[in-house]
């Protein structure tokens, strides 16, 4: 017979009861969403249900319901369900705060902050019934309206409870807020993907549940190095704070501070990352826009150049942030980035703007059956049927680029247990062949003529892109572990002065996307749950509510590397920033269908799905081979090397 709990924040039980310069393009401004569909047709609910509302009991964010006046009345209820907890307060039952409502299959999470709270209601079909997930998409919601607004908004709150938050955030916060949410779930089968757009995130939900960002691979060290150094030597200034070059929400490389406290979180990375490689008007122009870095400073903002380098092939782009919002700081920014640009061997941006303006007039006249097959990052100056034919013809003879790519190293790895961590000599990798066993162009057209004038950082990232060798390496690490599906967390520390390591750590993830025999969102939905309670079990040797609440509380008021900062208003983030200390195994099979494994250790974390058939022993000994060979494949899989200014 179900019933409803209500979940209270006690220790032991909980209670279940601008400035735009020029012609720039404003990235907040609904202009900006050009590319919106004009298909009539609502989409399908995806996820759990995300409400924002404030302490007067105001819808001001709904992901899912367009009836204002249904809202209004649900959210009075959950403001007021609330209030009735907190009144325990007052007569010395001291429940504290009102953390989560179960009821049959439906699971709510609640989420408060000074002066707005935030709801997740999943039913158990279309959203997690994992009250510690819910609990990050919550966070992360916040997080993404710091990110906006800053926590000025608390303070408008406190004097005016019955303010219109929606007067301020406007449709494109609303469609970021959107954007940050679908990444922690499935598409629906029927969803198109296109997995060689430089937008398409192939981790999903595993750069939330590692805490890691996704990085461009496979690419050469040293040419990662190099053109990490080459932001250093053009970006370097007073005023510049962090520089990064992206693909989407991918990394290529990151520049820092060399002050640990200064350098940026990975939620505050991913907020960064989603926003810039969503934004429809990259392509073609530069954006300038304020950003709150939460989890960096909450009280104000920083500000953002953004262009797109290479726009026609690869999309890589240029990221600049800097606390100065001067005409001339902009003005720097674009001459670093046009520098940039000329390094790599680019175009610059007026010749790119001139040629993707005369492609998109042509390509507007074609016939609609051409466009079917096509996307804004291939089409129309790239084909890539010809390319995959190019590079695919003698696959088999030239064995795939992983392979090459590490030849050199194996020896160095082979034996290698998962307790040492390789030193930097032991993986010293060559990429010689890899950049001049590339089969030459069959014929001169004119787009090969333009990428002969690239530099060998540009050519080695439109290998890497190449969907078909991805997947090639992708199956060579799932075959090593006979597994299904995994994902992998690497903690590599940032490196300082005289290349010492700061304490610092830039966390990474690496894995295939969710498939067959995965086909539909409830399925990867269940794998995603399965892999957030062996988190939970190897952080806190358990993974049920009142534990994982518990360790929540520790994690609230525990002092932040800024004042400044939400760390305490978001623990679930801590809890899985945090890099493991111990090694620990743990395990988990249902159904007798699959079999799910949890690994960890010092600087690295692995999720799996198995088949059932393999024993649990056996699968973790597979699990361990796979991380032998992934950390000694960390050079060209991970951003091995991240810099800072004085490096």
């Amino acid at each position: 017979m179900p019933a409803a709990a209500s979940k209270s924040k006690k220790t032991g039980r909980k209670a279940a009861a601008r400035d735009g310069r020029g012609s720039l393009s404003n990235p907040y401004s609904s202009s900006t969403n050009s590319q919106e569909t004009t298909d009539s047709t609502p989409p399908k609910d995806r996820g759990p249900n995300v409400i924002i509302l404030s302490s007067a009991g105001k819808p001001i964010f709904v992901r899912h319901g367009s009836d204002e006046d249904e809202w209004s009345s649900a959210c009075g209820l959950l403001q007021g369900l609330r209030a009735n907890v907190l009144s325990f307060d007052d007569a010395g039952s001291s429940l504290g705060e009102i953390q989560s409502i179960q009821a049959g299959n439906m699971l709510i999470v609640f989420m408060n902050t000074k002066a707005l709270t935030l709801v997740a209601i999943s039913d158990g079909e279309n959203g997690s019934q994992n009250e510690g997930w819910l609990r990050l998409q919550l966070e992360y919601t916040y997080a993404q309206v710091i990110f906006t607004l800053t926590d000025q908004i608390q303070s408008i709150f406190e004097q005016s409870p019955s303010y219109d938050l929606r007067t301020m955030m406007g449709p494109n916060v609303d469609a970021s807020l959107r954007n940050l949410l679908d990444q922690f779930d499935p598409p629906d089968s029927d969803e198109e993907t296109d997995i060689s757009a430089p937008s398409y995130n192939s981790q999903g939900a595993s750069t939330f549940l590692t805490a890691g960002i996704e990085c461009v691979f496979p690419l050469n060290p040293e040419l990662r190095d190099s053109t990490s150094r080459l932001l250093i030597d053009t970006c370097r200034g007073d005023d510049t704070l962090f520089a990064l070059l992206v693909i989407g929400t991918r990394l290529v490389t990151i520049v820092q501070p060399s002050n640990p406290s200064s350098q940026l979180h990975t939620s505050d990375l991913h907020l960064i990352m989603t926003f810039v490689g969503r934004q429809p008007g990259l392509l073609t122009n530069e954006l300038w826009f304020p950003v709150c870095l939460p989890r960096f400073d909450s009280s104000g903002f920083l500000y953002a150049y953004t262009s797109c380098l290479d726009p026609v092939h690869t999309g890589l782009s240029i990221v600049l942030i800097s606390g100065n919002n001067s005409t001339e700081q902009f003005k720097v920014f674009h001459s670093a980035a046009d520098t940039v640009r000329s390094n790599l061997g680019l175009p610059p941006l007026s010749t790119v703007r001139s040629s993707l303006s005369a492609s998109t007039s042509s390509y507007a006249s074609s016939t609609r059956d051409d466009r079917r097959t096509t996307t804004n990052w291939s089409d129309p100056l790239h084909d890539d049927t010809d390319t995959d034919s190019d590079y695919d013809d003698d696959s088999e003879r030239r064995g795939s680029i992983l392979s090459r790519i590490s030849a050199s190293g194996n020896g160095a790895s082979a034996g290698r247990g998962i307790v040492p961590r390789p030193t930097l000599g032991d993986r010293q990798l060559s990429m010689t062949n890899y950049l001049t066993h590339t089969p030459k162009p069959k014929s001169k057209t004119v787009e090969e003529k333009e990428r002969a004038q690239d530099g060998p950082f540009v050519t080695a990232l439109k290998i890497a892109l190449l969907p078909k060798q991805q997947e090639d390496i992708l199956n060579q690490y799932l075959d090593l572990a006979s597994a299904v599906h995994f994902c992998f967390r690497c903690d590599i520390y940032v490196q300082g002065s005289s290349g010492t390591s700061t304490e610092g750590m830039l966390t990474q993830c690496f894995g295939p996307p969710l498939s067959f025999p995965f086909t539909d969102a409830q399925s990867q939905r269940k794998v995603w749950d399965i892999y957030q309670r062996l988190s939970l079990r190897l952080r806190l040797g358990s993974s049920s509510v009142e534990t994982c609440y518990d360790a929540l509380d520790m994690f609230q008021g525990h002092d932040s590397s800024m004042s400044g900062s939400i760390s305490n208003d978001c623990p679930m983030q801590s809890l899985l920033e945090s890099p493991p200390n111990v090694h620990g195994v743990t395990y988990l099979q249902e159904d007798n269908e699959w079999l799910y494994v949890g690994l960890n250790g010092k600087f690295f974390e692995l999720y799996a799905t198995l088949p059932a058939t393999v024993k649990p022993r056996e699968g973790t000994a597979y699990c361990a081979r796979l991380v032998r060979k992934l950390m000694g494949d960390e050079r060209i899989l991970f951003l091995s090397n991240p810099l800072t200014w004085n490096s």
